[in-house]
């Protein structure tokens, strides 16, 4: 039995990673982080280690204990929460983070790659065990885009994919052409809710990541609480990027948008 490494950040995309892997046979080790994973996460695994973030250099160590070759990263660690533990880090660590250039979320996580390799591992795609729920190009709700949200789509997903290749973020939120908002470090949800503030009814949700993009870290992801954040935000349409974008639970999340009304199209 294959066994895989899952370091493990917040919500619910390690334990998405988790069912799938353990459903294709592998044995599936979680490293979690006591200030970002869910607990639930432990009954999803076949074993469980769990650290601070002040203690992340001795990942490696543990993964090799349990006999781990391939390493899998799912869920975020917000880079806000890595600053403030700055103070208390071990010393592997604060040797890692001494080697950014700054202290964007895509560049930790890069460094955290590049550090598991150098420690003889080998690192998968983000979404390598949930294929499915990454959709092709098309409309994917019941209700189609209007001319004006498809435009603002087109305008909105290379403009997302420079958000990430500059490591800001990976959503806009566009409305007639215009740009709304940004996602920063707040994430996308807020940066939704704050769209909604600004321009009111009407917006368009565009996320992307574009082609450099290092699957392995950091894949666009929409879960129900993005869904919620529209419909509190009065947003009338989602734009993804095809083949570049996790939809959670696809068959789930697409029914809850058709309730709302709300068109999604992976361009």
């Amino acid at each position: 039995m294959p066994t895989l490494g899952l370091i493990a950040g917040n919500r619910l995309f390690p334990i998405h990673v988790a069912r799938a892997a353990r459903a294709l046979g592998y044995r599936v080790v979680a490293v979690g982080l006591k200030e970002e994973t869910s607990p639930s996460l432990e009954g999803e695994v076949d074993r469980m280690r769990w650290l601070a973030l002040s203690e992340v250099g001795r990942v490696p160590s543990l993964l090799k204990e349990e006999g781990v070759q391939e390493v899998i990263l799912a869920g975020q660690v917000r880079p806000e929460r890595v600053l403030k533990s700055e103070t208390g880090l071990d010393a592997v660590t604060k040797g890692i983070l001494s080697l950014l250039p700054d202290r964007k979320g895509s560049s930790m996580m890069k460094m955290a790659v590049t550090y598991l390799e150098s420690q003889g591992f080998r690192v998968l795609d983000s979404g390598t065990f949930l294929k499915e729920w990454i959709p092709a190009a098309g409309v994917l709700s019941r209700r189609p885009p209007t001319s004006e949200e498809r435009s603002d789509i087109l305008q909105g997903i290379p403009l997302a994919g420079s958000l990430s290749r500059l490591g800001i973020g990976q959503t806009v939120v566009m409305r007639r052409g215009a740009v709304v908002a940004v996602e920063a470090m707040e994430g996308t949800d807020a940066a939704i809710l704050r769209a909604g503030e600004i321009a009111g009814p009407g917006c368009v949700v565009v996320k992307g990541c574009g082609p450099e993009h290092d699957m392995r870290f950091d894949i666009p992801v929409i879960g129900k609480e993005t869904l919620f954040a529209m419909v509190r935000a009065k947003a009338v349409c989602l734009g993804v990027e095809a083949r570049r974008t996790l939809l959670f639970d696809r068959t789930e999340l697409l029914a809850q948008a058709d309730e709302q009304g709300l068109a999604v199209v992976a361009a």
